[in-house]
């Protein structure tokens, strides 16, 4: 199976076969994961990456716009790959010594307590969010703006701070309020914002504002 974010293998080592899944973006993982719960899916092996794309479209790289970019981008990561002498990590003679003079064994008790970690589940909350804007109204308009590492990157964090700017220079704090969330999955189409229930992507200021002022008169000409 391979599709837009999902790409699946079967390797066999020392005459044993291995089901491996590379998994990009939160809703092919949900996808995956769903699939695993109702005994669709069997894996040994998954690697999962939050980005789209991957590490290739990951929140340390520039933010580009233009078509192809991804693809080329591959391209170049694997023609400069095809140019290293070392590919494998523990090829590398300056760990190769690391070990041979400090750490001894590969996975030996010095070696597991030096760089080992732990790791702990920290979910975010179904609609968990973090509060920006307050008021007195508990009926007022919602508005989530994405702040996670995509759309933040894309100007999320500018909308915002606008929106919030907005929405007091206009008095309208006991009607809207504001807060910033995270992921809508929809992280190669951000930024994305959530107005009561209508969710728009690929969004800027412009848009963001027209959209909170058409909403907020929708909902005063229906009380």
């Amino acid at each position: 199976m391979k599709c837009a974010g999902i790409r699946e293998a079967e390797v066999v080592l020392a005459g044993k076969t291995y089901k491996l899944a590379v998994i990009h973006s939160l809703a092919n993982a949900k996808e995956i994961i769903a699939k695993i719960k109702s005994g669709e899916k069997k894996y040994h092996f998954i690697e999962f990456m939050s980005c789209p794309a991957g590490c290739i479209n990951g929140a340390g790289q520039p933010v580009n716009m233009t078509p192809d970019y991804r693809k080329n981008r591959t391209k170049g990561l694997y023609e400069a790959d095809k140019m290293l002498q070392l590919h494998k990590s523990q090829d590398n003679p300056y760990l190769k010594e690391l070990y041979s003079s400090k750490l001894g064994d590969v996975g030996g008790e010095k070696a597991h307590h030096l760089l080992h970690t732990h790791y702990n589940a920290r979910r975010r909350l179904k609609g968990k969010s973090m509060l920006i804007m307050d008021g007195k109204n508990d009926n007022r308009l919602e508005i989530r703006v994405c702040v996670g590492t995509s759309c933040y990157l894309k100007g999320s964090q500018d909308i915002l701070h606008h929106l919030a700017k907005h929405v007091a220079d206009k008095d309208l704090q006991d009607q809207v309020v504001v807060k910033a969330t995270f992921c809508f999955e929809k992280c190669n189409k951000g930024p994305t914002i959530k107005i009561g229930n209508t969710v728009i992507s690929g969004c800027d200021i412009i848009k963001a504002t027209e959209a909170v002022d058409k909403a907020v008169e929708m909902r005063t000409h229906n009380v």
